[in-house]
């Protein structure tokens, strides 16, 4: 009996030893994390200190022993964080003891393969982890635009930069990547071709399909997250990353237009050769009848979700659009399996409202036109031989100079257009009007004497069979309390479309959002982003506000800049249709080939009374 008992006590005194040492040793003692953060300040650091505001987000959190981030900062001519130089490459720790200088290197372009290497390759050998995490923050540009913009040697990376400085720091390794996740604390880098290049080096990708909004990625929320559960897995961290930025979107009022995907790397080989499979049966049918197939492709990459902002021609210049709408506009048996695949990859996304049709990743698709940008999309790693191939004969000539689709779509520029009543008629034949991939309008007024343009929309309706687009205008353009804005209709979809406008918004340059709800029939106001001097976009969404002072921004038909009349918002902005002022006006048809080249056909031109509607003249 005694034996017994003082068996009983001697266990229960071992299991209570065994309670303090595991209470003692941390949970996750053996799971550890190291973040390699390349902060490529550029001018979003210089002129607003932005890549400062995220930091010091960052080192309000308390890190514990097993969880590192090592930080290298520069491509900013002015650094707003006390300790960062300006005019070198700066390389910091944060951990458990705080936020402290490790070196300080000959400035260098962050911008340039060879330094990105460098940098990665000193993270994976000094700061070694179980679970090993790289963060870019920057600009990006999308697949062709490439990201981390360095604005004092004016280089920016590109995907096969990326490609090369994994492959020289790492190695390619897809049974087992040697980094958890890369996320891009950046813009319009969740892409398929970006995604094709990290499948092998990183379990997980993390990033926007669109412009990044408001003040980036939660760092007090996702690293809060990690530092009370070191254990997490990446998958877990993806989640959070997106959950707590759209989180934050929402309390800066800029949540309509964000997204953020996280994407399953290792479902790559499968997505791919679906996407293969797709691109190899719009080959056969793109050869069979060039002159349906590309106009189709065409309508289809036009209609879908694109991403980024269009320029005062209408044009999208970023050329990514979603890849799984533009397969489901394709209308081809291979994109079941496609949208299936992509399913599988895309683990969770979030998004605004006006972002709901998106599937998570974007995919190359020429909205420009442009043979450079169609050269840089082939010569980067991995994409697809049959996208390469279709997209190359839609868009230039084969190896004997002649192009598989042939439309001059200038035979139709100046093209008459008739008056039924008070409506103006485009009549096409079904070949010409099967040729053409987009119709809209576009309003011109006169101003000492040169046509400036107002914008474009989808004030039409279409008969794309007979070839024939009628008018369906009624004298009125969206306005900014009352005051007329250049409008550029960005994307038309059932139940809503975006605009973008021009504005010097407080003397500087602006692009400004809005977003028109068709069951509503109301405008949104979806705030501006600066345009800064690189041309580049701020992350930064303003919004409009009392007291604003706005000047509209025209372009002339010959493509000069012009300045409409300031005025101060005197009430809380609201953007609405209404009666145009009192003067003379054209009524333009705007036509797209698959090449992307508008034309605009004959003009109508109408006078608007005042507080009368317009009269076709």
């Amino acid at each position: 009996m005694e034996k017994r008992i003082l068996w009983r006590i001697v266990s229960v005194l071992l299991l209570a030893l065994v309670l303090v040492i595991a209470e003692a040793i941390p949970a996750s003692a053996q799971q550890t994390w190291a973040f390699y953060m390349y902060v490529c300040g550029s001018d979003l650091e210089t002129d607003d200190g932005s890549a400062t505001n995220n930091l010091a987000e960052l080192f309000k959190v308390p890190l514990p022993e097993n969880v590192t981030f090592f930080i290298q900062t520069g491509g900013a001519s002015k650094w707003h964080l006390k300790g960062v130089p300006s005019n070198k490459i700066g390389r910091f720790v944060y951990d458990s003891k705080g936020f402290r200088e490790l070196q300080i290197l000959p400035d260098a372009s962050m911008g340039k393969k060879e330094t990105l290497t460098e940098f990665l390759s000193f993270a994976g050998e000094h700061f070694p982890a179980d679970k090993r995490m790289v963060i870019f923050w920057d600009h990006g540009g999308g697949s062709i635009g490439g990201f981390c913009y360095d604005e004092k040697f004016e280089e920016t990376l590109s995907l096969n930069d990326l490609q090369y400085a994994l492959e020289n720091s790492f190695g390619k390794n897809p049974s087992e990547p040697p980094l958890e996740m890369v996320t891009f604390d950046t813009c319009l880098m969740a892409t398929l071709e970006t995604a094709n290049i990290l499948q092998g080096y990183s379990k997980y990708l993390t990033a926007c399909q669109e412009l990044m909004p408001g003040y980036g990625t939660d760092y007090q929320g996702w690293v809060g997250a990690v530092a009370k559960d070191p254990a997490l897995e990446g998958r877990q961290l993806g989640q959070i990353i997106c959950d707590t930025f759209m989180k934050r979107c929402q309390e800066y009022e800029c949540d309509e237009m964000a997204n953020m995907s996280l994407v399953d790397l290792g479902k790559l080989p499968a997505l791919n050769a679906a996407y293969e499979k797709l691109g190899r049966a719009a080959l056969k049918k793109a050869s069979q009848s060039p002159k349906t197939f590309f106009p189709g492709l065409d309508r289809a990459g036009n209609t879908v979700e694109s991403y980024g902002v269009t320029d005062e021609d209408g044009i999208n210049t970023y050329n990514m659009v979603d890849l799984g709408s533009l397969a489901e506009e394709m209308d081809m048996p291979e994109a079941d399996e496609l949208q299936k695949a992509l399913s599988d990859a895309v683990l969770y996304r979030v998004a605004g409202k006006y972002r709901r049709y998106g599937n998570g990743l974007s995919c190359y698709y020429s909205l420009d036109g442009d043979d450079s940008a169609l050269v840089t999309y082939c010569t980067l790693p991995k994409v697809s031989p049959s996208f390469s191939r279709l997209y190359s004969q839609m868009l230039t000539p084969d190896a004997e100079g002649k192009a598989l689709y042939v439309f001059d779509l200038k035979k139709l520029e100046d093209k008459e257009v008739v008056l039924e009543g008070d409506t103006a008629v485009l009549k096409l034949t079904p070949e010409d009007a099967n040729a053409i991939s987009e119709v809209e309008c576009l309003l011109t007024f006169n101003k000492d004497g040169r046509e400036i343009v107002l914008g474009t929309d989808d004030k039409l309706t279409k008969d794309w069979a007979q070839g024939i687009f009628r008018d369906d205008f009624q004298g009125e353009w969206p306005q900014l309390c009352g005051h007329v804005l250049p409008m550029y209709m960005d994307e038309a979809h059932p139940d809503y479309y975006l605009f973008g406008s021009t504005i010097l918004l407080n003397g500087k340059k602006y692009y400004l959002a809005s977003a028109f709800d068709v069951e509503k029939q109301e405008f949104e106001i979806l705030g501006a982003r600066r345009i800064l001097k690189s041309g580049q976009i701020d992350r930064t969404v303003m919004p409009l506000k009392k007291g604003d002072t706005v000047t509209p921004l025209f372009y002339s038909a010959d493509e000069q800049e012009m300045k409409g009349e300031t005025f101060t918002l005197t009430e809380e902005p609201y953007l609405e249709d209404a009666l145009l002022p009192a003067d003379d006006y054209t009524y333009y048809f705007r036509l797209k080939a698959p090449r992307n080249e508008p034309v605009l056909t004959g003009g109508v031109e109408f006078h608007v009374e005042a507080a009368e509607q317009a009269q076709a003249a």
